[in-house]
């Protein structure tokens, strides 16, 4: 039987809305992260290194799913068949804003099927040069602007962040009517630069890029971000001779729109107190990126990058086959 006081709890449970209810143990099950990249990528060796230390800080197994395909949209799309309630998040990059904007295929809008968790990490790209080009950047964009249409440029993923920052670095330097040629991946692209069928590329810069510049055979001319980036002091911002450029590589996860913002804010804060340990910091700097963290600091890259994407793929018309 009853009595009184079950009456009055079992009255007040009932009255409190459902998804504070579920918040109260969060997490009580597993925690799923889905890398939609390849296996051993910079994504995932991030995921992997994060994924023991949240586990101890939430007392849950976080577990790391491998899901690749269609340059990250399947493994992106996958997330929006689960439930909103933080247990399966995704991690992503610059690629989970461009990939809808470029392709009907992608069938996903990152600003509202999607809510930020938080960023992990950034990084610059580097605009590199074949050695027959001049020395350093002013040189180069006076050559350039000297000689239009003469110029083969690539791109390692036709409307990737690599691609769509040359576009806008070609418009800000004033560069006119160069030739683009397009790669499937970094590897190949690299190699035509390296053999002169192209003569600059923007790209992420890797330990074995660093050792084809440091043997001569690429030149360094800059780094895509905003001021020098502390993973390579010596190399000059682009903007310190195109005032206001500006494009970083970025990884973050996102959930599902409708994840109580309880959960969003608690493995929000997780994450980002993760990746500021210094040994968090040295781990993700051997992968070339800068550990960095918080939801509101990837809400206000997705909004950004979301509204300058948008703006040249519509000036520029890229449209890719479906």
């Amino acid at each position: 039987m009853l009595n009184r006081r079950h009456v009055l709890s079992l009255a007040a449970s009932a009255a409190l809305p459902l998804p504070a209810l579920a918040q109260d143990g969060w997490p009580s099950r597993p925690i799923r992260m889905i890398n939609p990249g390849a296996a051993g990528g910079t994504n995932d060796v991030m995921c992997r290194a994060i994924a023991e230390p949240l586990s101890k800080m939430l007392g849950q197994p976080v577990v790391v799913e491998t899901k690749p395909g269609a340059g990250g949209v399947i493994g992106t799309q996958y997330l929006l068949s689960q439930p909103a309630d933080g247990y399966t998040i995704v991690t992503n990059h610059n690629g989970f804003i461009t990939a809808p904007l470029v392709s009907a295929a992608a069938n996903y809008d990152p600003l509202k099927d999607f809510t930020p968790v938080s960023l992990k990490a950034v990084a610059p790209l580097v605009l590199l040069a074949h050695p027959s080009m001049p020395a350093t950047l002013p040189e180069f964009i006076a050559y350039a602007r000297a000689n239009p249409g003469k110029l083969e440029w690539g791109t390692s993923a036709l409307g990737g962040v690599g691609h769509l920052g040359s576009e806008v670095f070609n418009d800000m330097a004033g560069i006119k009517g160069m030739v683009q040629v397009a790669f499937n991946g970094s590897a190949p692209a690299t190699q035509a630069l390296l053999g002169g069928q192209i003569k600059y590329l923007l790209s992420s810069f890797t330990s074995a890029t660093a050792g084809l510049v440091d043997a001569g055979r690429l030149r360094l001319l800059g780094a895509s971000s905003a001021t020098r980036s502390p993973l390579f002091p010596d190399v000059p911002a682009i903007a310190e001779v195109i005032p206001g450029f500006s494009v970083d590589v970025w990884y973050g996860f996102m959930a599902r729109a409708g994840t109580p913002a309880p959960v969003l804010q608690k493995l929000g804060n997780a994450i980002a107190q993760i990746v500021s340990q210094p040994e968090m910091v040295e781990k993700f700097r051997g992968v070339g990126v800068a550990a960095k963290g918080g939801r509101n600091e990837l809400a206000e890259i997705l909004r950004r990058d979301h509204a300058l994407w948008s703006r040249v793929v519509k000036e520029k018309n890229i449209k890719l086959q479906s």
